[in-house]
């Protein structure tokens, strides 16, 4: 019953995988009005999925008008761009199918089209070079603000002198989810490491002493989320076994998460009891994998993760901290459309961090001691 629960869950990430990469490209403007949309064929050899997951999320971009599919001749895009004389804010966003991005994005729109004003987006697939591409792009558009999530954003960015520019534009910026530590911008985002702290001492209150994590060491996040567990765990004298923390970054992802590397891992934590991880894709992964290796696994060990991003299912559910989603690109939004307004924005503070929410769930057993 659980291996059919957790092999739905990964269906679903897997079309929604799809879904939203090619949402994104269609309506960033990579893909214009008329092109030609990859078939079925280039899809599933890309991303490596079934027929059936590639086949139900290109119905879904037609269903939403997006593609149009034309009999003996192939799918093209559907969706024209407005051209208009709209006040355009800038969206820069780093990934194309994070699983919580179309939540996110429809959050920012919802306030723009109320306010009229049209989003101008921009994906950085995590590239600095990209990053410079758009800020470069930027500058010679009639761009009136721009909303960031930053590219490696737990490393110092040396895109620098073009965020200066923008600024000596009177360009407001603010960022999402995280901001560059050698630009001094405001930042609308979780309490990473007070979410961080939070989960871990659920497991410590649970009786879980040997604790593993899996973290992203390329954003701010991940050092975040990181820092609230090992605080929480010092707190708790408890010393972290560095061999049970695995970190992962963009580039090394795919290898991260294969089999090989997993089973690796897997030998280092036979003797956990639960685990933090940095977001419910890495936990769903790691749940299905367990559950090959040991079905019995599961019923001992606990879970614990971030963005309460995959739902559906009741019957396995991982206790999460909670992204607030649609509520933060609305605030994103609203807060930059306000600075639009404010000849003083860059003296004045419009950051937010949003509390820390812990969805229910069934992943943290009790441990006896």
């Amino acid at each position: 019953m659980l291996k059919d629960l957790l092999s739905d869950k990964n269906s679903n990430l897997k079309y929604m995988k799809v879904y939203n990469w090619g949402k994104t490209i269609i309506i960033s403007g990579v893909l214009k009005y008329g092109a030609k949309f990859p078939s079925e064929n280039v899809l599933t050899r890309k991303f490596g999925f079934s027929r059936e997951t590639v086949r139900g999320a290109l119905e879904h971009l037609e269903d939403e008008g997006l593609i149009r599919r034309v009999r003996g001749s192939g799918t093209y895009v559907s969706f024209k761009m407005e051209q208009s004389s709209k006040k355009k804010v800038g969206l820069i966003l780093s990934y194309l199918s994070d699983y919580f991005f179309p939540r996110l994005y429809d959050g920012i729109k919802s306030i723009m089209d109320e306010e009229n004003i049209q989003i101008e987006l921009a994906v950085t697939r995590n590239s600095l070079n990209e990053e410079a591409h758009y800020l470069d792009k930027f500058l010679n558009m009639n761009i009136s603000g721009i909303i960031v999530e930053g590219t490696k954003s737990s490393f110092p960015n040396p895109n620098v002198r073009l965020y200066e520019k923008l600024v000596g534009k009177n360009i407001p910026i603010i960022f999402i989810h995280n901001h560059y530590s050698n630009l001094d911008f405001d930042s609308i985002k979780m309490s990473d490491a007070k979410c961080s702290y939070e989960l871990t001492k659920l497991l410590i209150e649970n009786g879980h002493r040997k604790i593993c994590g899996i973290f992203k060491y390329d954003d701010m996040q991940g050092i975040e989320r990181y820092k609230g567990f090992m605080e929480c765990m010092a707190d708790n004298d408890i010393v972290i076994d560095d061999d049970c923390i695995r970190w992962y970054s963009t580039k090394d992802f795919d290898y991260k998460f294969s089999k090989s590397s997993m089973s690796s891992f897997y030998k280092k934590i036979k003797n956990c009891t639960a685990m933090i991880a940095y977001n419910d894709e890495i936990a769903y992964k790691y749940a299905d994998f367990f559950n090959i290796k040991s079905e019995k696994f599961l019923n001992t060990f606990s879970m614990v993760s971030f963005d309460d991003a995959v739902l559906g299912e009741k019957d396995f559910k991982i206790i999460s901290g909670a992204h607030p989603k649609e509520k933060l690109g609305r605030l994103a939004a609203r807060n930059i459309i306000k600075m639009l307004n404010d000849s003083e924005w860059i003296n004045h503070n419009y950051s937010h961090n949003f509390p820390v929410i812990i969805s229910e769930g069934n992943s943290v057993k009790k441990v006896e001691r």
